[in-house]
């Protein structure tokens, strides 16, 4: 075999690239943080749901201030407006010390990112979707405690959903543009790879002074049959007036679908069990609420949500609940956090949730 030669000049541009390797770094960063968030909840059954009152310590993915996790971030500046970066982010239940999302390293996050000051940005992988930011903007905390609209019941053993919300997919690519004027446009599409039916959704939002706004609609291409499915249309706003945040918002959901694997309606279940008992394809919810600051370390919140069930043969029943709830600021990461719900509606009686009173810390670092 022949011997390859290294020619001076090659050894001189190493070491140019070694030299300029210094330079390089400075202008790259790499974080690592961690959050911890536990709450203990005590949870009122309903007398038709089969379940009993019990206490539990929960990770925050339950009725917290923000789920547990560890990641890493990374920018690096590349020069004329282009940034790259990847977010890696694990969750984890603090409570017990297992993985969360289902066992996955990156559960919560994993993605890649390019962006320009000019354009926009594109993100590709395992990543929050749309609705989750836009339903944010509906309520007291940004989806959190036991005012958070996203978060299910269990009806008769069964997960039933309030407002959908997944609130995360595989294999998206997305992309969403610089602010103009306050205006804003993202959209994300992730294919189903065979396993798993492509998912789709788009977002606009508008943001001015005190107000915000944000539209999001979402669907599954059914990999099956070629059909729409689980579309699912979010509008949110709130406007902040000072001494107080009044928000609000709506969710319309149709064609709902347990086969897509990956998107909206992930992980939740059709049958509605109360007085009658059905299959739903579709369902609409609201809520409407109040954020209060007191001091610099109080906030106080309260909102209402309300869904209906429906199918298309006029079978229906209704799910809400009245919510408060007190976040308490030790510093700028570490918070105490108090809140209590109570279910009404048709089906009040027939789930495990039918109040819940619960107290949590949240620390970050």
């Amino acid at each position: 075999m022949q011997k390859k030669h290294i020619s001076p000049l090659s050894l001189a541009a190493c070491a140019a690239l070694l030299a300029a390797a210094p330079a390089a770094q400075a202008q790259s960063s790499v974080t690592l943080f961690t959050l911890v968030d536990l709450n203990v909840s005590h949870y009122s059954a309903g007398a038709r749901s089969g379940g009993g009152s019990v206490t539990s310590m929960n990770d925050g993915t339950t009725n917290g201030l923000n789920g547990s996790r560890w990641g890493i971030r990374t920018v690096e500046d590349l020069g004329g407006g282009l940034k790259a970066g990847v977010l890696l982010e694990n969750g984890f239940n603090a409570d017990n010390g297992t993985f969360g999302q289902g066992g996955r390293a990156f559960g919560r996050q994993g993605f890649v990112w390019l962006s320009s000051a000019s354009v926009g940005e594109l993100r590709l992988g395992r990543q929050y979707i749309l609705e989750d930011s836009v339903m944010g903007l509906s309520n007291p905390f940004t989806n959190a405690l036991t005012l958070n609209p996203g978060t299910g019941v269990t009806n008769a053993g069964k997960a039933l959903p309030l407002w959908l919300n997944a609130p995360r997919a595989d294999n998206v690519l997305q992309v969403q543009t610089v602010n103009y004027s306050g205006f804003q446009a993202a959209a994300q599409v992730a294919p189903g790879e065979g396993t798993a039916d492509r998912f789709y959704g788009i977002k606009l939002s508008y943001a001015q002074g005190p107000f915000n706004s944000a539209l999001s609609y979402e669907w599954n291409r059914s990999r099956t049959t070629g059909d729409n499915v689980n579309k699912s249309l979010t509008v949110a706003a709130n406007y902040n007036f000072g001494v107080v945040k009044v928000l609000g918002g709506v969710q319309r959901n149709r064609d709902l679908a347990t086969t897509s694997v990956n998107g909206a309606f992930t992980g939740n279940n059709l049958t509605v069990t109360g007085t009658n008992t059905f299959a739903m394809d579709q369902s609409d919810g609201s809520t409407i609420g109040v954020e209060v600051p007191v001091g610099s370390f109080v906030l106080l919140g309260a909102n209402y949500t309300r869904v209906k069930y429906a199918n298309a043969a006029g079978q229906n029943d209704t799910l809400g609940k009245v919510a408060v709830g007190a976040r308490y600021a030790l510093s700028k990461n570490t918070f105490l956090y108090a809140s209590a719900s109570q279910a009404t509606g048709g089906l009040k009686d027939f789930i495990s949730q039918k109040s819940v009173t619960q107290i949590g810390v949240r620390t970050a670092f």
